[in-house]
């Protein structure tokens, strides 16, 4: 509490209200905006799941979503990265596995800016690398473990998976208390945390439903066939919970990641969205006149950039097969 010139009481707010507020306290008071660190879904303080079947896509998602928020690249259908410090902790993949499938997710990143701001920002924990002995997330004393490894200014932490990280893999309510009361922690401590969870038979997350009251966002995944072509791993989105308005995410989209030529590629577009019978559409909308950049393309068609530079240029290699054209890359 201060006074200025003018004899008048000049007050604060402190950082933390201690105690019950009124509510005109409440409505008067100017909160700091939570940090982006992926769109507006993954802010800081932000809890959150990914669900789906084994194989399903879970830890490719998970990777991608580290990789972009550490990198502070964009990745649909959620938005551009933070390029802040992300911990992702692995309990089930060989460790050589999980490099490799770093290495593909890095030899897709061309720009030397993200490349130096995501060796700078991603920790990776593995459990096969330290051994088994980092302890649990269900228990106070493996908590303690875990803190202590993850550097003091990450921002997320991403558990890949729950199962993996709890004792015995347990997932009933009173195992979700002692996690609970971790998450709440990370929360006040301005940290958000991901957690991947396997779904069970009936397709929803396993465990207790408990599970959902604390998250501020649920996607789940659903398996979709595989296309020949790019022998893909492909899957369904949906955001089964958003806590903040989002109204883009309500849709569901479909994701496909496929390796080619030593890295990895992966494309989002809208359930039901056929590439094949908008690429015309594109192609007229980039070449008539002053002509629509591939990300004004995309915006129309709410898809990627990539997505409209991959189907434009396969449109070109087509009419150049087939003598309609030069087939030469044109300028986004």
């Amino acid at each position: 509490m201060s006074t200025d010139k003018s004899n008048h009481i000049v007050t604060s707010l402190p950082v933390r209200f201690q105690g019950a507020m009124r509510i005109g306290e409440l409505l008067s008071r100017i909160f700091d905006i939570d940090k982006e660190l992926l769109g507006k879904m993954i802010l800081a303080k932000s809890i959150g799941m990914i669900a789906g079947p084994r194989g399903g896509g879970k830890s490719w998602l998970a990777l991608l979503i580290s990789y972009s928020v550490s990198a502070g690249k964009c990745l649909d259908p959620w938005g551009i990265g933070g390029g802040v410090p992300v911990a992702y902790l692995d309990g089930e993949m060989r460790a050589a596995g999980l490099q490799e499938r770093f290495r593909l997710i890095h030899a897709g990143n061309t720009k030397d800016g993200s490349i130096a701001t995501v060796q700078r920002n991603l920790y990776i924990i593995s459990r096969d690398s330290i051994g088994s002995t980092i302890g649990s997330i269900d228990t106070e004393e493996g908590q303690a473990s875990i803190d202590a490894l993850i550097p003091t200014k990450v921002m997320l932490i991403v558990i890949d998976n729950l199962s993996a990280w709890t004792s015995g893999g347990r997932e009933d309510s009173s195992s979700w208390a002692a996690i609970k009361n971790w998450l709440i922690m990370k929360r006040v401590q301005g940290v958000a945390v991901l957690l991947i969870h396997h779904a069970g038979k009936n397709g929803q997350q396993r465990g207790s439903s408990a599970h959902e009251d604390l998250l501020d966002y649920s996607i789940l995944l659903s398996p979709l066939p595989s296309n020949p072509e790019r022998k893909d791993t492909r899957f369904m989105v949906e955001h089964t919970k958003l806590r903040d308005y989002i109204p883009e995410l309500r849709q569901r989209y479909e994701y496909s990641v496929w390796t080619k030529d030593g890295a990895l590629s992966f494309e989002c577009v809208p359930v039901g969205f056929a590439i094949s019978e908008k690429v015309a559409e594109m192609a007229r909308l980039h070449e008539n006149g002053n002509g629509l950049s591939y990300e004004e393309i995309g915006k129309h068609f709410v898809v990627s950039k990539s997505t409209v530079s991959r189907a434009l240029k396969k449109l070109r290699d087509q009419r150049s097969a087939n003598g309609d054209g030069d087939g030469e890359e044109v300028a986004a």
